[in-house]
């Protein structure tokens, strides 16, 4: 365990296989290589935007039913709207970690 290399750059690019948090006046990387197997991780991550695309399909379909739309006390609409909101997101942030391990 412990730091091995630490690497100080000037707009500096993210690197393969790193994670990365936003700090103060900069970015911080975090190689993951060591860490996480890559090939386990594009697995999770499919089956992460399968999971969404099906929880996205009964949302959809919840929300185009008429007669729920117009039953449902606008609090429960708002709360099924963020749900949706939420699946796409994570779909969007996974096929964006997919891409940069693919």
């Amino acid at each position: 365990g412990g730091l091995h290399n630490l690497s100080v750059e000037i707009q500096a690019k993210k690197p393969p296989f790193s994670s990365n948090a936003v700090i103060p006046d900069g970015e911080l990387f975090i190689q993951l290589e060591g860490i996480l197997n890559p090939v386990a991780e594009i697995e999770r991550l499919h089956k992460e935007i399968e999971r969404a695309k099906g929880f996205i399909a009964i949302l959809e379909k919840k929300l185009s039913n008429e007669a729920f739309v117009q039953k449902a006390p606008q609090a429960v609409l708002d709360a099924e709207h963020r749900k949706l909101a939420t699946q796409k997101d994570i779909i969007e942030k996974s096929k964006k970690a997919l891409a940069e391990l693919e």
